[in-house]
C-alpha cells in the first residue's frame, strides 16, 4: 500500500474516532444535566405545603454559572403568613430560569385563605390584601382609601419587604385586573420584578453579580479579538506582506 494513502487513510478513521467520542461525550453531559435539573422545584415545594392554610413561594434570587455549559440556580423565599423561610440554591433548567427572569422577589405561587392556588407572578403581599383577617380598607384625606394591616400584622409589610410603599384601592384593583386574565403584575409603576426599581434596592447583591458577570464576558470577548487580530498579524508577516509607503 502507498504510504501516503496509509497516513491519509489512517488520519480520517482517527478524526472518525474522536468525533464519535465527542458526540457520546456531548450526549452525556447533556443527559447528566437533564437528569440532575428534573421537574420544577416549585412544584416540589407546593406538595410539601399542601396542608398548609395560605402560603407563597417567592423568587428570591436567581445565579448563572459556567463559561462553556452554563448552570441556572434558584433560590426561593416561602412565607406561610408572617414566617419566612430561605431555602438553599437550586438547579433548574434552563428554559424555567429563562421564563421566570422578569420575576426576581416575586410571588411565583400563592395559596389564599379560600384554597384558591394562583400560579401568575405578582408582587409579594397582595394576596393578603382584602382579606379582613389581616386587614382593612381605611379612607384617606383625597377622597381614596389605603390597605392598612392590622395591629398584629404590622410586621407583615417588612416581612413582604413592601418597605413603606402603601397600597390603594385602585392600584390593588389595577392587579386583580391583570390577575383575573392570567397576566403578571409588577405593580402600578412596574417598580417589582427584576427591571423593577423597588427590586434593586432591595437586592443589590444580585444586579452585582449580574454587573460583574456582564464585564467578565466583554473581557473575554475583547481577549479573543485581540487574540485574533494577533494571529492575523503573524499571518500576514509569515506570508511576506507588507504595507510600506
Amino acid at each position: 500500500m502507498n504510504p501516503g494513502n496509509f497516513a491519509i487513510k489512517s488520519m480520517l478513521l482517527l478524526r472518525g474516532k474522536l468525533n464519535f467520542f465527542l458526540c457520546i461525550f456531548f450526549s452525556v453531559v447533556l443527559l447528566f444535566q437533564g437528569c440532575s435539573v428534573g421537574q420544577s422545584p416549585v412544584k416540589k415545594i407546593q406538595s410539601e405545603l399542601q396542608g398548609k392554610k395560605e402560603y407563597a413561594i417567592i423568587l428570591n434570587d436567581m445565579r448563572e454559572k459556567g463559561n462553556f455549559f452554563s448552570s441556572y440556580y434558584h433560590q426561593y423565599r416561602v412565607d406561610v403568613g408572617e414566617q419566612k423561610t430561605v431555602r438553599p440554591f437550586v438547579e433548574v433548567d434552563k428554559s424555567y430560569y429563562k421564563k421566570n427572569q422578569p420575576y426576581l422577589g416575586m410571588v411565583l405561587t400563592a395559596k389564599t385563605a379560600d384554597g384558591t392556588v394562583s400560579t401568575t407572578p405578582f408582587p409579594n403581599g397582595y394576596q393578603y390584601v382584602g382579606n379582613s383577617q389581616y386587614g382593612r380598607w381605611r379612607d384617606n384625606s383625597s377622597g381614596g382609601s389605603m390597605w392598612e394591616f392590622y395591629g398584629k400584622y404590622m410586621l407583615m409589610s417588612q416581612v413582604m419587604n413592601w418597605g413603606g410603599f402603601g397600597l390603594s384601592r385602585n392600584h390593588y384593583n389595577n392587579y386583580a385586573s391583570y390577575h383575573s386574565t392570567g397576566r403578571p403584575y409588577y405593580g402600578p409603576k412596574r417598580e417589582y420584578g427584576t427591571a423593577g426599581t423597588v427590586t434593586q434596592k432591595q437586592k443589590p447583591n444580585f444586579y452585582k453579580r449580574k454587573m460583574a458577570q456582564k464585564s467578565r464576558s466583554q473581557n473575554r470577548f475583547q481577549n479573543k479579538i485581540g487574540q485574533r487580530m494577533g494571529r492575523s498579524k503573524n499571518t500576514f508577516r509569515s506570508r511576506g506582506f507588507s504595507f510600506g509607503k
